[in-house]
């Protein structure tokens, strides 16, 4: 546990798997270990290896009514499932967390993060308003609890909902987005060293932005928000995407495969293939829209910078 709390996670899953190949646990340590091992996994982005022994540690919580462990286990699972897309399963196990609700001792300390999950499945099957009902409850929360970290990166999620939302052709987004960053701006003034703020903040401004048509202002919040908040790859990857989104829109074929593939590389630094996927379709939609005339092109501008493509795509995905 010591290990998985660190972030050790490999030394957490190595030692928790000699364990078990030695046996003799106890029916309570057994859910205890898988926990741990699921958690571990979740924390290097392997949703698929998560799941079986996330699945494991609730059996056996539920059985000998270990509702602590149990709460822990479904919660995760329910995490492992989202990031497999199978968001049917992920609600299903997140909503079950709140059937024991009221026999937690600590695993009650969970209910803020189990509703923002919750949100994100729904805000992932294109379903708005039930992740906006689920975000609020997160959100309430959160301030209730004085959780102030969790309560700003709920609201991003909160403001990415009703930005959804006006994809799908609502017209009633834009004042709740002003209003929440408002109060993600409060927070931000009142963590002026911390760059993490300032810079979901501006990711955020710039997403309004993009939504409202003004393209250029979007543009140099999404650059100010990666200045801002440096090394940082999943934050890059979002604003490379912003600012592909913008080139396409634009007529700029070039500039925005280049920020498409500067989104994947960002997503592979960051081992997150699930983004990577999405970078990939957006670059394959570029091409055919501008034709592959448009790779040469940028192929030939890098080569002019010095950049050698192949260091960041594979071989295959070259020749594609």
């Amino acid at each position: 546990m010591r290990l998985m709390e660190e972030g050790e996670y490999q030394s957490c899953i190595r030692l928790a798997e000699a364990q078990l190949l030695q046996g003799g646990f106890t029916l309570p340590e057994l859910a205890k270990v898988n926990l741990v091992v699921c958690r571990s996994r979740l924390g290097l982005h392997d949703a698929h290896g998560a799941i079986p022994p996330g699945l494991l540690a609730i059996k056996i919580a539920r059985d000998i009514g270990d509702w602590d462990v149990l709460g822990r286990a479904l919660l995760n699972v329910g995490t492992a499932f989202i990031g497999l897309r199978q968001y049917g399963q992920a609600l299903h196990h997140l909503y079950s967390y709140f059937e024991h609700l009221h026999l937690y001792t600590t695993a009650g300390r969970f209910e803020g993060a189990v509703w923002r999950n919750i949100g994100v499945a729904h805000q992932r099957k294109l379903e708005s308003r039930q992740a906006i009902d689920a975000f609020q409850r997160a959100r309430a929360w959160f301030a209730r609890h004085g959780m102030d970290h969790s309560l700003f990166t709920c609201t991003h999620d909160l403001i990415a909902t009703y930005l959804q939302q006006a994809e799908q052709g609502a017209g009633d987004w834009l004042e709740p987005v002003k209003e929440l960053l408002k109060s993600q701006r409060q927070i931000v003034r009142k963590y002026p060293e911390e760059t993490y703020y300032r810079g979901i903040y501006l990711w955020d401004l710039a997403a309004r932005y993009r939504q409202e048509g003004r393209y250029r202002r979007a543009m140099v919040g999404a650059l100010k928000a990666m200045e801002v908040h440096k090394g940082d790859p999943e934050l890059a990857f979002h604003c490379h995407m912003l600012l592909h989104e913008c080139y396409k829109v634009m007529g700029d074929g070039k500039q925005a495969l280049g920020y498409a593939l500067a989104a994947r590389v960002q997503a592979v630094q960051a081992r997150h293939y699930e983004l990577e996927f999405l970078a990939s379709q957006a670059m394959a939609e570029v091409i055919r829209e501008k034709g592959s005339r448009v790779v040469q092109e940028l192929d030939d501008e890098y080569q002019a910078m010095g950049i050698d493509l192949r260091q960041y795509l594979s071989p295959s995905l070259l020749r594609r």
